[in-house]
């Protein structure tokens, strides 16, 4: 129910002088660019087989609905493995006695129906090599260090390799049709950072066979990589791509549309340990305007897009709340409003620096749901009952933005205080949030924030609805736990939480411009809290 109550804002004349304490001024005549909504994205080592299961088809669904998610990713296109019990692929590739290929993309293409059946599309992942295509020698390097267990070499036959990638690439267009493929992204392999250095050059040769393979196919399918996280693998990488020589072609660099790379908050394997480190936006930041920064060396590759395409709190996406007490973040709010700290970051980024973020994508699915675990604190977006966690309430809330963006005036420099606004023809979507990632769980107080529209139509009525989330507002954890934090959604009454996963209104109230298009309020906002303002004329 909507409360029509003015506990949110406290109204301002509008001849009244305006502090610069908490200061926010959203000039609505003026566009700042579009919402590229670059952040609909996730993934998950073993999405080939949680989208399948009942809580990952719900999670499909809902994505759509919500219009949360536009595009998927996933390891084990080509191979099968296991691991902490889940099955992580399956085979497309093996041999007759003859040593003759035989191919079978079925579960593949299943998988990928499902996406597109919901509005998403896949980021394809030519890895890792099936049984048959895989070198077994002893002296192969394995892994990397973030736990990864691939092996690091290239196959063991190039033209049968190639030709895969090829007959995958048909199907897909077979089974999809060209313009769907199109609309898709292509890679060749995850996380290669584990690769010795002098085994280096072999990873370069893999990348230009697999950019051979699926462009003789469609020349107009996007291809890129490498999906690292260190710069000190990038940096040759990219050498080879501009500079190199083409180990197909024999000619001087290699394609590639996108450009990607993984950043966590912090590794998993430095939890529970001192120093203490806490996941925070600026490492984030700090670490994109270093790439900015090595990009530029590379005048071609100006305009290439640049995929974040793993990302999360903290690595290692198996690890626990009741190992790691500090996962505590993956099951709570704080998630969502990281999410939304790091949204607004990368915007300012593209402002400011002239370096857009085309993707960033959340590694998390619906393990928690297959597993009926309610918060196990894994990260995943959905947990027990498939209800979602707030980091998926955050990709809904974040959903409700507009398309168009538009000038906001920050007029003391807090940073847990942030504004991202919106709008359309139709409306006007702001997005309010108050978090310092350092407050930790228990944090309290609120904060005054003095928020000015301008440019708006002179002596016009609008309403506002507010959506909260907070302790007590659209938090499905905070929910569980004050109904006694049940394991599993067995004789669990779910309706609190589906209650709580609907991002009701919270409050709503009306503005009236003065003579100059121009209206104020203020808004009590809770730390460790975030509102979208819905605001449309009457």
């Amino acid at each position: 129910m909507i409360k029509y109550h003015i506990t949110l804002l406290i109204l301002l004349p509008f001849f009244q002088v305006l502090s610069q304490e908490n200061r926010f001024e959203v000039k609505t005549n003026i566009v700042v660019g579009k919402n590229t909504e670059f952040w609909k994205a996730a993934g998950s080592d073993h999405l080939f087989y949680h989208s399948l299961k009942p809580a990952g088809q719900y999670l499909l669904k809902r994505m759509k609905a919500t219009n949360s998610h536009h595009y998927l990713r996933s390891h084990h296109t080509f191979n099968k493995d296991i691991k902490h019990g889940v099955i992580r692929g399956q085979n497309v590739y093996s041999e007759d006695r003859n040593g003759n290929p035989i191919y079978n993309f079925s579960n593949v293409n299943e998988v990928f129906k499902s996406y597109v059946k919901n509005g998403i599309k896949p980021i394809v992942e030519y890895d890792y090599f099936p049984e048959a295509l895989t070198r077994i020698e002893d002296d192969v390097s394995r892994g990397n260090d973030e736990g990864m267990s691939m092996i690091n070499s290239g196959p063991n036959n190039w033209k049968k390799w190639s030709d895969l990638m090829k007959a995958a690439t048909q199907n897909f267009i077979d089974e999809f049709g060209i313009e769907e493929v199109r609309s898709w992204y292509f890679e060749v392999w995850n996380e290669p950072d584990g690769w010795p250095e002098e085994q280096w050059y072999v990873f370069y040769k893999m990348y230009d066979v697999f950019v051979d393979a699926v462009t003789s196919v469609d020349s107009r399918l996007r291809v890129g990589g490498p999906a690292c996280y260190h710069e000190y693998f990038l940096k040759p990488f990219l050498n080879h791509v501009v500079n190199g020589t083409n180990y197909v072609t024999g000619k001087k660099g290699s394609r590639i549309d996108f450009i990607s790379y993984h950043i966590y908050g912090l590794s998993g394997k430095w939890l529970n340990n001192e120093p203490h480190i806490q996941p925070q936006v600026q490492r984030f930041s700090q670490s994109i305007l270093w790439l900015k920064r090595l990009l530029k060396s590379y005048p071609s590759l100006k305009g290439t897009e640049f995929h974040l395409n793993e990302w999360g709190l903290s690595s290692n996406y198996y690890r626990t709340v009741s190992e790691y007490p500090d996962l505590e973040y993956r099951n709570s709010i704080s998630s969502a409003l990281f999410l939304f700290k790091l949204v607004d970051a990368l915007y300012q980024i593209e402002d400011y620096y002239n370096f857009p973020t085309s993707m960033l994508l959340y590694w998390g699915f619906s393990w928690e749901a297959d597993e009926d675990d309610f918060f196990k604190g894994k990260r995943e977006l959905l947990t027990a009952g498939n209800t979602p966690k707030p980091i998926q309430t955050g990709f809904e809330m974040l959903a409700k933005l507009q398309p168009e963006r538009i000038k906001v005036v920050k007029y003391k420099k807090v940073s847990r205080l942030g504004l991202i606004a919106t709008q359309s023809e139709e409306k006007i979507v702001l997005l309010v949030y108050n978090y310092e990632e350092s407050d930790g769980e228990q944090v309290t107080g609120n904060d005054i924030i003095n928020i000015q529209l301008s440019g708006l139509n002179e002596k016009q009525d609008y309403r506002v609805e507010s959506i909260q989330l907070d302790s007590e507002n659209n938090n499905t954890y905070q929910t569980w736990l004050s109904m006694g934090s049940p394991d599993s959604s067995r004789s669990t009454n779910l309706e609190p939480l589906e209650k709580a996963a609907s991002i009701d209104v919270t409050e709503s109230f009306d503005l009236i411009t003065n003579e100059h298009g121009k209206t104020n309020f203020k808004l009590n906002l809770k730390r460790r809290s975030a509102q979208i303002l819905v605001i449309k004329s009457k």
